[in-house]
């Protein structure tokens, strides 16, 4: 059974998506690719289907990192194939380093994984910032203390993401969907109790170059992320697939 990489994007020209989709296509990924696509220019739309991805058209109404919760379950949910791995990232700012089939037929422990950004809320500002902004302080005593996932990286088997992806969307409208609640959704669901057994909040998948804070090695990664925050990553990167 074949794996899958589904992600979303919005208004992006080719250049913006080139080290994403040029990094996936030398890891030797063999699955399937999906795309849903927001006001995308037809270079666009090109450039990813000459890339051997399928592109599906979404409407878009609010922010594109909420709204491809429901249009990425919803296509999951609605094609009648299945998968065995599902990987589901941000766009823009990740690269792929090696072939994540590969490492998850390898490392995979649990039925889902999520990137930990290493730092728990108490010391993270923009944490902080999102989980009061999006819910106010109701929840702030339960969840200070615990580590911080990242939305934009998430693997897994198909159905524990397809279902980890419907639940994040259902508690993400639950709050102020003026902020960017897709981050803070995801952390209320993973460290509940309920199936918080279900998830590995996995540092080694991916580096989250946004709150890195230790000694790295660039080359043990599967993906990057957030690589444009650091400009000798950025460099490094830029200098791997341009």
């Amino acid at each position: 059974m074949k794996d899958l990489v589904i992600s979303a994007v919005a208004n992006y020209t080719p250049d913006k998506i080139r080290l994403y989709v040029e990094s996936l296509n030398r890891s030797g990924f063999e699955g399937d690719k999906v795309m849903i696509c927001y006001n995308l220019p037809e270079e666009t739309f090109s450039y990813l289907r000459d890339n051997g991805w399928e592109c599906y058209k979404g409407e878009l109404m609010g922010h594109p990192h909420m709204k491809r919760l429901i249009d990425i379950w919803w296509f999951l949910e609605n094609d009648s194939r299945k998968w065995n791995h599902i990987i589901t990232t941000d766009v823009r700012d990740v690269v792929f380093q090696s072939n994540p089939s590969e490492w998850l037929s390898n490392n995979l422990t649990k039925e889902i994984l999520i990137a930990s950004e290493c730092v728990d809320y108490q010391n993270e500002s923009w944490g902080q910032k999102n989980i009061h902004e999006g819910y106010g302080g109701i929840f702030w005593d339960w969840i200070k203390d615990k580590i911080i996932g990242n939305v934009g990286i998430m693997a897994g088997k198909y159905d524990s993401i397809k279902n980890l992806i419907m639940l994040n969307w259902l508690v993400s409208q639950a709050g102020d969907t003026q902020h960017f609640t897709d981050q803070s959704s995801l952390n209320l669901i993973i460290h509940n109790s309920l199936i918080k057994d279900k998830i590995d909040l996995n540092s080694n998948f991916c580096l989250q170059v946004g709150t890195l804070n230790k000694e790295y090695n660039l080359t043990e990664y599967c993906l990057i992320h957030q690589y444009d925050r650091n400009p000798s990553i950025n460099q490094y990167v830029v200098n791997q697939y341009l």
